[in-house]
């Protein structure tokens, strides 16, 4: 019986060379895409592409014609205290009358039922009283939610920043999916990039990173967190790293070289 012997030789490929630098892509830490809290028709657009906002700025409005009229209505309707004043009177002059009955009844020129009917008279005055102050009380507390419906017609900028964006225009009908002006906070920028997992042995977070510009110029940051997985196929790990800018020389969307440390 013949026997075949098979030799089977291993080719060893040599591994793939460390990357020696990475690419990322700086962007605003802080980005929002500003929407309405209410279906309508958009008014007004306050701001321009571009434009350096504070906090509580409004930024757009939805027309806001009908609730403005509501806002005013409860406000007449708030402040409308003569049903109090005049139970306040009737209770006056309940208890004037209570009081002449008891002193006739003393002297025996009034009866009984006299003397519990003016009673009751009063009772009936002060609860009159009660009905009208809970009047006005849910009146104000009307005002204070047509008031506060009032300003949903607003959207209001949630941070210092720069307008990046207006995707909408004065007339269109939004919905509150849809989305009106983007801004973002362009005084810190972050980026992301995925380094060879050999790398880490040079960074940690707070670890001072510079960052090669396609000027030529360079940029410093440190490295802000670092991922605690890492990616089975490629073998690199996330790494975030945050730049100040509060001279806003750095402009988002510039791509940067991460060199190995």
């Amino acid at each position: 019986m013949l026997r075949t012997l098979l030799v089977v030789t291993a080719l060893c490929l040599p591994f793939a060379s460390v990357a020696q630098s990475v690419s990322a892509i700086l962007e605003p830490v802080n980005s929002v895409e500003i929407r309405p809290s209410v279906n309508g028709r958009l008014d007004k657009i306050l701001v321009q592409e571009g434009a350096v906002v504070t906090k509580g700025t409004v930024l757009a409005s939805i027309d806001a014609r009908v609730q403005r009229a509501r806002v005013a209505l409860a406000s007449i309707a708030a402040q409308a205290d003569g049903a109090v004043i005049r139970a306040e009177i009737v209770i006056e002059q309940a208890k004037a009358l209570r009081d002449r009955v008891a002193r006739a009844r003393s002297k025996g020129a009034a009866q009984k039922w006299e003397v519990i009917q003016s009673e009751q008279a009063v009772q009936l005055a002060e609860a009159d009283l009660k009905v009208a102050r809970e009047g006005v009380s849910q009146s104000q507390r009307q005002l204070e939610l047509d008031e506060a419906v009032l300003e949903e017609f607003s959207m209001i900028a949630p941070f210092d920043g720069t307008i990046l964006e207006i995707q909408t225009q004065r007339g269109e009908i939004v919905e509150t999916e849809t989305t009106v002006l983007e801004i973002g906070n362009l005084k810190r920028l972050r980026a992301t990039a995925f380094v060879p997992l050999d790398w880490l042995n040079g960074l940690d977070v707070g670890t001072e990173i510079v960052a090669q510009l396609p000027t030529g110029a360079t940029a410093t940051g440190v490295v802000s967190s670092i991922d605690p997985r890492v990616d089975p196929a490629s073998l690199s790990v996330r790494v975030r790293m945050a730049f100040d800018n509060t001279d806003l020389k750095l402009l988002a969307g510039t791509a940067i070289t991460i060199s190995s440390p």
